[in-house]
C-alpha cells in the first residue's frame, strides 16, 4: 500500500500544478484523492472485516485516537486503516479506534501555523498511525485580479516557502507533498516530495 499511496500523491500533486482549478476548495481535493486511492487499491486491499462487518480501508473524516493536545477529538482528512484490522480498545466503540496504516492531511493556501499544526497532530505519540503524509498546496493569482476568491495573491507574505518545508521535515517523521502554481516567478512553481530535510522534484 505504501507505494500505491506515494504514487497517488505524486500523481495528484503533479496534476494540481497542471490543472489547479479542477476543484473549488480543499474538500474537493479530499474527494479526488479518496477516489484515486480507491481505484488504485485492489479489491482485496479495499475492504476489511471488523466484528463481522465489511469496512472500507479508506476513510474520510475518521476520528483521531485521542485529543492529541486539542480540547476534543479531531478528524483526519483521509485515513487508511491497518489490515488486518486492530483496535486500541476492546468492546463497544472499538470500530472508532482502529489502528491506522496511514493518514493524509491537506492544506491549500494555508499559513505556516496550519502546516505546523498538521505535523504536530500527525507526529503526536498517541496519534495511532504508522505513516504520516501531508499535501500542502498553493493556488495563486495576480494580486488585484484573482482568478478565484479562493486563490491567494501571488504576493502573499503567508506563503510557506519550500526551504521552510524542508526545515520542518528534517525535525519530524512526516512526508510532505508540496505544490505551488501561479507564482510571480514561474520557476517557483512545481511539485515536490519533502522528507528528512530534502526536497525532490516530482
Amino acid at each position: 500500500m505504501m507505494s500505491q499511496i506515494r504514487q497517488t500523491l505524486k500523481d495528484f500533486s503533479l496534476d494540481f500544478v497542471r490543472n489547479p482549478y479542477l476543484y473549488y476548495t480543499e474538500h474537493g481535493q479530499h474527494a479526488l484523492v479518496y477516489s484515486m486511492l480507491y481505484n488504485v487499491f485492489s479489491e482485496e486491499q479495499r475492504y476489511i472485516t471488523w466484528r463481522d462487518k465489511k469496512v472500507c480501508v479508506i476513510q474520510k473524516e475518521y476520528p483521531t485516537a485521542g485529543k492529541l493536545g486539542k480540547p476534543q477529538r479531531q478528524h483526519w482528512d483521509i485515513a487508511v486503516l491497518k489490515s488486518p484490522p486492530e483496535s486500541i480498545i476492546e468492546g463497544a466503540g472499538s470500530y472508532d479506534y482502529l489502528k491506522l496504516f496511514a493518514v493524509i492531511e491537506f492544506g491549500m493556501n494555508e499559513a505556516k501555523e496550519h502546516l505546523e499544526d498538521d505535523i504536530s497532530r500527525l507526529c503526536h505519540p498517541k496519534a495511532n498511525l504508522e505513516h504520516a503524509f501531508i499535501v500542502h498546496l498553493y493556488r495563486l493569482s495576480e494580486s488585484g485580479n484573482l482568478f478565484s476568491s479562493r486563490d491567494w495573491s501571488s504576493k502573499s507574505k503567508q506563503i510557506v516557502e519550500l526551504d521552510e518545508v524542508r526545515s520542518l521535515s528534517s525535525q519530524f517523521p512526516v512526508e510532505i507533498y508540496y505544490g505551488r502554481v501561479g507564482s510571480i516567478d514561474p520557476s517557483d512553481d512545481g511539485a515536490w516530495v519533502v522528507r528528512d530535510g530534502t526536497a525532490q522534484s516530482l
